[in-house]
């Protein structure tokens, strides 16, 4: 079966591509393509997904997971999963930045408190010394920030951020993605209005494994065309 099928987009440093579209559109195998991850037998069968001029699918898969955290960066659903609960965070943030940024020991450690204050955070040291469980959900997705941050990936896939989070934490990582995509180029998984409209220069808008509808994001929520954007659409807006 075709999961997904004439899909053609390209994003680019300093702006950032909204993602939406009904459940089981195929946005999650879509990013899972995108980061050279697909699994379950599936497989890229036609055209290619360019990274800086070479393609990623001609690449071995330890060369893709190179690329992951220093030009491709990652944020998950629900941030519980991109950490290793047995390992205390400040050996996680530290081995990462170790073996991906470069930074060594002691370092590396000092590098993670940096972060985790530049974000706001007035206890860095405690959240370092925590297991992942001990730590709320918004504030596991900050450490995830920190983390990219500390890495500078020219490209951040972020599926559904948000989702999970309040009011505060989700205006903060918004906030803050709107920060890095000064240096990044942003794709953001979302059906969150609020955060898409704050964002995304583009809004893509999948139906079926393709995209259905695309244009910039004021003129699709100002005129949508397709039945499932115009209910996003009516549900976004205010009474």
């Amino acid at each position: 079966a075709q999961l997904l099928k004439q899909i053609s987009f390209q994003i680019e440093t300093g702006e950032a591509v909204g993602l939406t579209g009904q459940s089981g559109a195929g946005k999650t195998t879509l990013l899972k393509a995108l980061l050279g991850i697909l699994s379950g037998g599936c497989q890229v069968s036609g055209g290619t997904i360019q990274v800086d001029g070479q393609s990623l699918w001609a690449l071995s898969p330890r060369k893709r997971r190179e690329l992951c955290g220093t030009t491709l960066g990652f944020i998950p659903q629900n941030p519980m999963t991109a950490f290793d609960p047995r390992l205390k965070l400040g050996r996680q943030m530290e081995e990462t930045l170790r073996l991906r940024a470069g930074v060594s020991g002691k370092a590396a450690l000092e590098r993670a408190e940096t972060l985790l204050t530049d974000l706001g955070l007035s206890q860095p040291r405690r959240v370092l010394d925590s297991y992942p469980a001990q730590l709320s959900g918004g504030m596991l997705q900050r450490v995830t920030m920190a983390i990219l941050l500390g890495l500078s990936p020219r490209y951040i896939f972020a599926d559904e951020p948000t989702s999970a989070l309040d009011e505060d934490n989700k205006s903060y990582l918004t906030q803050e993605l709107a920060r890095m995509k000064q240096q990044s180029a942003i794709l953001f998984v979302s059906h969150d209005d609020t955060a898409i409209r704050t964002l995304c220069d583009e809004l893509l808008v999948m139906q079926n494994g393709t995209i259905a509808e695309r244009g910039t994001t004021s003129n699709l929520v100002a005129s949508p065309q397709e039945e499932w954007t115009k209910e996003f659409v009516r549900l976004a807006s205010p009474e």
